[in-house]
């Protein structure tokens, strides 16, 4: 038995491990958005399209346009998969790795991720899907992988074996307008199964390496081919269109669609940044900002360009030497492009706008603007700057950049 003396000397420390989850508890933690570098899976907030919940490394945060994340629940174990039921936005199905290691099986949340529960450990579990699919046609229809596809009729309680998944699966999504129908994105193609998995035949013309899949609640379908671009057909994999091919050497690899704006799409890339288009994915902005950035807003930053950064940067961008973008002045640089030929990329949104209001310490000829423009019409010139980018740049830009510098 512990003496008073000795509890009173912890009861300090205890009442301050309380307070300290009390405090956890009361106030959200809040991040940067570029701070999250393993982002798993996405889904868009039902109440707020601008906003997307995802599963990362460390639990589930909500992201905001202006480049903050903010913790939901508790729970900061690995979601290597998450997925939301399109019968009820409240309702999210998980997988991946506690904390502690091992296998988290199948969890459900229905208050949006702040709290969960443990559905199931799976077939031969417990589980860690690495992929998970909800059907729109019967939402108690669900698929995973794990050591093969996986499939529940009982909304996750329990789970049998349905067969091989194509070699190196990387995405599933379900059919909105079959239960038995699944989708697989693979390293040898896109691929469809309309017996719950237990065959398979190609679903789009090439077979190229599919990066992801994702069905919508009208049944478009949405498709990263390797080499081709972002594709979209109906299903069952029919009509099939290019939105778009400018990605570089980069790829998306989780997508999801705005509910009530078929033409607001958000991806995650490869190296974990969020990209957004607002016209079915033809072309792309970044997600950082992308709620605020109008083409009216845009063309007047191109205006303010013109007038204050053309001169030295030139039209659109392209630098003031474009056929010599390693020349030099007399203070030994050249005003670089700021297009996609050069690093401005490299640079955060706030890093563009600190140099347009307070000038550069490495060239004087780049002027401070701060007496001339508010920090508004500085942040954006940068989206307008921004909008001359493809989607490699954009996927790129900032802290992420070294992982593309190859």
């Amino acid at each position: 038995m512990r003496s008073r003396r000795s509890i009173s000397v912890l009861l300090p420390g205890l009442i301050l491990l309380i307070l300290a989850g009390l405090a956890h508890s009361a106030g959200a933690e809040t991040i940067a958005l570029d701070r999250i570098a393993h982002i798993h899976d996405i889904a868009i907030d039902h109440s707020d399209p601008s906003r997307l919940y995802l599963a990362t490394h460390s639990g589930m945060f909500l992201s905001a346009p202006d480049g903050t994340a903010t913790r939901v629940g508790a729970v900061t174990h690995d979601l290597m998969s998450f997925v939301p039921d399109p019968g009820n936005s409240d309702r999210f199905y998980a997988s991946g790795h506690p904390e502690s290691g091992g296998n988290l099986g199948i969890l459900m949340s229905d208050d949006r991720g702040a709290s969960w529960q443990r559905l199931s450990g799976g077939a031969s579990g417990p589980v860690d899907f690495h992929a998970m699919a909800v059907s729109g046609a019967d939402p108690g229809r669900l698929y995973g992988m794990y050591g093969g596809l996986q499939v529940s009729s009982d909304g996750g309680r329990t789970w049998r074996k349905a067969g091989p998944l194509p070699e190196r699966t990387f995405s599933l999504a379900a059919s909105a307008r079959d239960a038995d129908t699944v989708y697989a994105a693979a390293i040898g193609g896109l691929h469809v199964s309309s017996d719950r998995g237990r065959s398979w035949r190609p679903a789009f013309p090439q077979p190229r390496p599919a990066t992801l899949v994702h069905v919508t609640a009208k049944g478009q379908i949405f498709a990263f081919i390797y080499g081709v671009g972002l594709v979209v057909g109906e299903e069952p994999g029919t009509g099939w269109e290019v939105r778009s091919r400018d990605f570089g050497d980069r790829y998306p690899l989780k997508l999801a669609v705005a509910p009530t704006d078929p033409d607001r799409i958000h991806v995650v890339a490869d190296t974990g940044a969020l990209v957004t288009s607002k016209d079915g994915g033809r072309s792309w902005v970044s997600y950082l900002g992308h709620d605020r950035e109008t083409p009216e807003l845009v063309a007047a930053a191109g205006r303010t360009y013109e007038e204050y950064c053309q001169a030295c940067h030139g039209k659109k961008g392209v630098g003031e030497r474009p056929e010599d973008m390693h020349g030099q002045d007399q203070y030994g640089f050249v005003a670089p492009p700021l297009d996609n030929s050069s690093h401005g990329w490299h640079h955060s949104d706030t890093q563009l706008a600190g140099t347009i209001l307070n000038g550069s310490p490495r060239n004087p000829r780049m002027l401070p603007f701060k007496d001339i423009m508010p920090e508004e019409q500085a942040r954006n010139v940068v989206a307008y700057i921004k909008s001359l980018w493809n989607f490699r740049s954009l996927a790129c830009q900032g802290a992420r950049h070294m992982r593309c510098m190859h």
